[in-house]
């Protein structure tokens, strides 16, 4: 939150007068004590990644409202598509408390990165290590056309899911300890 607003100096004698407060304007502006700014100077570079981090997720987010219809509305879709948005609209908040420079912004920041990559570990190790199974007119396919093994196929898919578990997860809570960095020592 920016620590002042520019009011005029004659709407400021005037609350001064209705608060019956003896200060002159002048005594009241001195007796405000400034954030120190260098509290607040790892902010901008915050400002700057959460605004990347925020266009991203929001694309990612459209897509997958946008392409919910078309794989489908089970539980699992739905969840991961409320998970996006979720975040989305937090790193939105997030974006906004950095640019107002607002002490909450590192711990709301490092919370919605650090659920995210959690999110994204737990999924991703969930399909990297359930049972494997191909639609049944797939696995004739491969199987007739020995297009290739099936524990060679479990194998590729268990590796992509490790894959973007610790790609994806690692990156975001990489993002989060960069939130937290930002954080005002008391």
């Amino acid at each position: 939150m920016p620590p002042y607003i520019a009011i005029p100096r004659d709407a400021l004698v005037e609350l001064l007068r209705a608060a019956r407060s003896p200060l002159t304007p002048e005594q009241y502006v001195a007796s405000l004590t400034p954030p120190e700014m260098g509290d607040y100077r790892k902010y901008p570079g915050r400002v700057v990644a959460a605004a990347i981090n925020k266009y991203f997720l929001l694309v990612v987010a459209v897509f997958g409202v946008v392409g919910l219809p078309f794989v489908g509305f089970d539980f699992e879709n739905i969840i991961i598509v409320a998970g996006l948005v979720t975040v989305t609209f937090f790193e939105y908040r997030v974006h906004r408390y950095f640019r107002e420079s607002d002490p909450k912004a590192p711990g709301l920041g490092f919370r919605n990165q650090s659920c995210f990559a959690a999110a994204i570990v737990i999924y991703c190790l969930y399909h990297a290590f359930a049972a494997f199974q191909l639609p049944k007119d797939t696995m004739t396919l491969v199987e007739e056309n020995n297009l290739i093994d099936v524990n060679t196929l479990k194998t590729m898919v268990r590796i992509f899911y490790l894959s973007i578990a610790i790609i994806a997860g690692g990156s975001q809570f990489g993002l989060a300890l960069y939130y937290r960095g930002a954080k005002v020592r008391n």
